[in-house]
């Protein structure tokens, strides 16, 4: 079955947008770039200089809101390169590197309104999907994480809500049966 051509035009046009980054920071520095307004970068890999001493170990930050966080740890000779999965506004974080040696931090532009499209091309799905199903993603469904849980707690708030939703499917199942043998 061939995919509709609205779908590939999003896809050219999902490519289209996003432009590759990169930056070699010097200890004490701040990546610099050139951003315009709704553009994340997405930050997906920080590698020690070729060049570093030997030896030499680097800390890459990612500061925000007077905060400092580290990302990255880099030593020469051990963890010289660190794969990322970060999107950073850097209208309002900075990335910088503190250490004896400089990184090499890469990534990509992407639009802001990414996430919209993407919510666009699922709406016709949905829009098929039976009542049953529309009612289990209810907006209740949905776990945020909070900035100082850990990923174990986050873990175990998503499996007692997926055991939440079985027994009210459960008990769904159980009316309907209830319903059919009364008629």
């Amino acid at each position: 079955q061939a995919a509709p051509r609205h779908s590939l035009y999003r896809k050219l046009a999902f490519a289209a947008v996003m432009s590759f980054w990169g930056a070699k920071v010097a200890p004490g520095a701040t990546a610099e770039a050139d951003t315009s307004a709704g553009q994340l970068l997405h930050l997906s890999q920080a590698c020690l200089d070729p060049a570093a001493a030997s030896g030499a170990s680097s800390i890459v930050y990612v500061e925000q809101n007077g905060t400092s966080f580290a990302i990255a740890v880099l030593k020469e000779g051990g963890q010289e390169c660190c794969a990322l999965d970060l999107f950073i506004d850097l209208k309002e974080a900075k990335l910088k590197v503190e250490g004896k040696a400089a990184v090499h931090l890469t990534g990509y532009f992407e639009s802001d309104d990414m996430d919209e499209d993407k919510d666009e091309d699922e709406a016709p799905a949905k829009a098929k999907a039976s009542p049953k199903v529309e009612a289990k993603s209810s907006p209740k469904a949905v776990v945020k994480a909070t900035p100082n849980a850990s990923p174990k707690v986050e873990a175990k708030k998503v499996e007692a809500k997926k055991v939440e939703e079985e027994d009210d499917e459960d008990e769904e199942e159980e009316e309907e049966e209830g319903e059919e043998s009364e008629e």
